[in-house]
């Protein structure tokens, strides 16, 4: 907070907006390396428009691809009056020869209280990482709020205008949100909260812990959220809030992730600790507590959590939950009713591999696939109905699949005998290495 303090000081005694960022960069020297594209944006509402000079710094390619907003338009450049340009159906900006350029643009504002802007910069596409100072002045509004998504460095009012600065690192989208009713901000560290009133103890730990620098609690209906700005109704739930804002950040952790909605509403549901509220994620949490143990499930969450940065897809969380549970699984990507798993280890048969023969792991049980095996010793097997026959030369077995204590037994189609039973009817002998299970018999 001394920080906003500090600059709201500067300001109020009449520094320029450009001295102070001169001064602000002393704080912030990695912005002033190279490989950072620095944003140095000076805004002035006007009431129908935003008046924008975008300064850029850093900049170490010829060119950048932008994107424009529907609702920029007027765009000059300081040294080169078509900087900007339309090449192979791409916007492209012009920095050659200069590591620094000047933008200058309107934004057309359709004025209406609140007043929610959420695209209004020239975006630069790039590997880059980057930095954004945003400084505003409103003309028109004397007092109201303005906030952004990004670190309020500084305000100050006087009687012909109002002055905000924000910086964001990492990024360069900085929605703008205005209300004419004054609100003043509450500090808790680095989060900033705009409300009429103080917050309960639950929902303030809970901003607390989150990403969020700036928070509008406000009685419009608007709902809006990036893992580092939120806007939320007055009247709004604070579970469904919580879980909302957590979803967000969860696609953010995990971006460009192609999954259905239910793995969002199973993820949400673990971080938040609430029930799931799709009828797939509820099985799904079910059957994770059910065939996991704590540890297991702990390992599992761990996983998921510790992988972020990358797209997430259902290959990924079979991977992952096939690790916790030492096993092959393709339940996420099945959709299977219910949680199995098959043993890793390649099944060998009288020294013959059966790649698409799997043991599979049920109930602390090793169970094996049956025909697959027999055929491989020389067995006839066949079936009718629940009554399986089995032959070999002279000898002849017949099991039925529901009878109590059942040698042979079904599952999702296929038909399994347990390990220990397996020796006790037939001639075989199994063991183990650390990459085969070796099944040999007569």
């Amino acid at each position: 907070m001394w920080k906003v303090t500090f600059i709201s000081m500067l300001l109020f005694l009449g520094v320029s907006a450009g001295a102070l960022y001169y001064q602000w960069d002393e704080y912030h020297t990695e912005a002033t390396k190279q490989s950072v594209l620095q944003h140095d944006i000076e805004a002035t509402f006007t009431g129908k428009t935003i008046e924008v000079v975008h300064h850029i710094r850093g900049a170490v390619a010829d060119t950048y691809e932008v994107t424009v907003p529907k609702e920029v338009t007027n765009i000059s450049c300081a040294k080169k009056k078509t900087c900007v340009e339309q090449k192979n159906g791409k916007t492209i900006v012009d920095a050659s020869k200069t590591n620094t350029l000047s933008l200058t643009y309107r934004v057309s504002i359709v004025p209406k209280e609140p007043l929610f802007i959420q695209q209004w910069l020239v975006y630069f596409h790039t590997t880059q990482p980057q930095q954004t100072n945003v400084s505003l002045t409103d003309v028109v509004h004397p007092k109201g709020v303005w906030a952004a998504d990004g670190k309020l460095v500084g305000y100050v009012y006087k009687p012909s205008f109002s002055f905000f600065m924000w910086e964001k690192k990492g990024g360069q989208t900085v929605p703008l949100y205005f209300q004419s009713q004054p609100l003043q901000p509450t500090f808790n560290g680095d989060l900033v909260i705009y409300a009429t009133k103080p917050l309960h103890e639950t929902a303030l730990s809970f901003w607390k812990e989150s990403d969020v620098q700036t928070l509008i609690v406000t009685s419009s209906r608007l709902q809006y959220m990036t893992p580092t700005f939120v806007i939320i109704s007055d009247t709004a739930s604070v579970s469904d809030t919580q879980r909302a804002y957590v979803r967000v950040q969860l696609q953010h952790r995990f971006p460009n992730s192609t999954v259905p909605d239910w793995i969002w509403d199973l993820l949400v549901s673990y971080m938040t600790k609430t029930e799931p509220m799709t009828k797939r994620a509820k099985l799904v949490f079910q059957q994770l507590q059910q065939t996991l143990t704590k540890e297991q499930q702990q390992t599992f969450w761990t996983l998921v959590t510790k992988n972020d940065g990358q797209p997430l897809t259902l290959k990924k969380l079979d991977e992952w939950l096939g690790e916790a549970y030492e096993g092959n699984t393709t339940f996420f990507q099945n959709e299977e009713p219910y949680m199995t798993f098959t043993e890793r280890k390649m099944l060998v048969v009288n020294d013959v591999k059966l790649p698409n023969a799997h043991v599979l792991l049920k109930d602390d049980q090793q169970l094996f696939p049956f025909i697959p095996i027999m055929r491989t010793l020389g067995y006839t097997v066949q079936r009718s109905g629940e009554a399986v026959f089995i032959e070999k030369g002279n000898a002849r077995w017949r099991f039925f699949t529901n009878s109590t204590n059942a040698v042979i037994r079904e599952w999702n189609g296929t038909l399994y005998i347990e390990r220990t039973e397996f020796p006790k009817w037939f001639s075989v002998y199994i063991s183990e290495t650390a990459e085969e299970i070796h099944v040999v018999g007569q």
